[in-house]
């Protein structure tokens, strides 16, 4: 028989083996978002802009090869705590969290995946839900020379992720 010392060393290896072996098998949770604030979940994948253009605003972009620029800014609108407590930004009547550009030749769909936003940024706007606005113009965005008169879009980031964004363009002088 082997002494107890033997024995016991010989189920500490065993028990630590086993539970490696538990480790490696175990599978990593994915985080579950708060469901008193749905919109603390991780972003979607993204929304699609589809872009729209009457015939003269298309037969236009393209003799002239005018480049669309489709412009889109994630905000919240901030809290009365983070306004009261003067966190900088909240001097405005809208916190910017992120914005990003696309550039495309027409009419067509755009793509934009939605950043995930930090915690922290979310608990400085009303009801932890980000908003979204998306803004069309042609070449560098100048009012003096644009060709394009082009909506606009204002909401909700998840009306925008579940329902798509269309905008239409026409001729500023149609």
């Amino acid at each position: 028989m082997a002494a107890p010392g033997v024995h016991i060393a010989r189920l500490s290896a065993a028990a630590a083996a086993l539970v490696l072996v538990l480790v490696a098998c175990t599978r990593t949770p994915t985080p579950v978002a708060d469901a008193t604030h749905p919109a603390s979940a991780p972003a979607g994948n993204g929304f699609t802009v589809t872009l729209g253009l009457s015939e003269a605003a298309s037969r236009i972009v393209a003799v002239e090869h005018a480049t669309i620029t489709v412009t889109a800014e994630w905000f919240g609108y901030p809290t009365v705590a983070a306004q009261q407590r003067r966190l900088p930004g909240t001097e405005q009547p809208w916190l910017s969290l992120h914005r990003d550009s696309r550039e495309t030749g027409g009419a067509g769909e755009v793509h934009f995946r939605s950043p995930v936003f930090a915690a922290a940024d979310l608990a400085l706007i009303e009801g932890r839900r980000p908003q979204l606005r998306i803004e069309v113009h042609d070449g560098t965005g100048g009012s003096g020379a644009a060709l394009l008169d082009c909506g606009a879009f204002q909401g909700e980031l998840a009306v925008a992720e579940r329902d798509g964004v269309g905008i239409d363009c026409r001729l500023a002088a149609e």
